[in-house]
């Protein structure tokens, strides 16, 4: 028998094939964002990611404890696109226009990648305490500190119009962070306009609404 409770035919677990506890954490974060937590089966989690039901308790103790375990491998996605963020605020070799709209643009490419985060963050920051507490906390919050210091920038140098960094942050997020939505509702709202590339017009659009235009030149 292998880890996952199934007999496996004799030999090596093929090097593409996760093991029961990374396959339940590839599974779940979809379930919990479609669902909720309550409403997320963990027979439907187990059998989405191919092994026994009872490696649940096995790996994690219960439900929960997947819960857990699906906000630290999201924190651990995350960290590449804060390192990256950082890394924007503080180069000096593009200018500061051109760091945000790198920043929103780089932020909607994320989303649009990462289906199962997003759906994840957007779900699970409703729950009631303690759950929307730590999504607020591991996941919103080292985002939102990232970006902060960029979104300032903007700010004092007047090309955001909005004096509020965490206003800016949120009303960012929530726009980028739902293509799947906009594209709905654009649908409905707006049939003669193309569907494809959604998030790339979210962007551009969040970028005309959030920043300022550059001044024409006097001839």
């Amino acid at each position: 028998m292998s880890q996952d409770g199934k007999r496996q035919p004799r030999g090596r677990r093929r090097a593409d094939v996760p093991g029961g506890r990374n396959a339940l954490i590839l599974a779940a974060p979809r379930f919990f964002a479609d669902h909720g937590f309550e409403a997320a089966g963990v027979r439907a989690i187990a059998e989405a990611a191919k092994v026994a039901p009872n490696l649940v308790a096995v790996h994690f103790g219960n439900k929960e404890g997947l819960w857990l375990a699906c906000v630290e491998y999201l924190e651990q996605m995350l960290a590449p696109k804060l390192a990256a963020l950082t890394a924007l605020s503080r180069d000096r070799e593009v200018n500061l226009r051109g760091r945000l709209e790198q920043a929103i643009s780089m932020t909607a490419t994320y989303y649009a990648q990462n289906p199962d985060l997003r759906g994840f963050i957007a779900r699970s920051s409703l729950e009631p305490p303690p759950r929307g507490d730590i999504i607020a906390e591991r996941l919103l919050r080292p985002l939102f500190e990232v970006a902060s210091p960029l979104i300032q920038q903007g700010i004092d140098a007047g090309l955001i119009p909005v004096a509020d960094a965490a206003m800016v942050f949120v009303i960012l997020n929530s726009a980028l962070s739902q293509p799947d939505r906009m594209a709905s509702a654009l649908a409905i709202l707006s049939p003669g306009q193309p569907v494809e590339n959604v998030s790339e017009r979210i962007s551009n659009a969040m970028t005309e609404l959030l920043l300022r235009p550059v001044p024409r030149r006097k001839r």
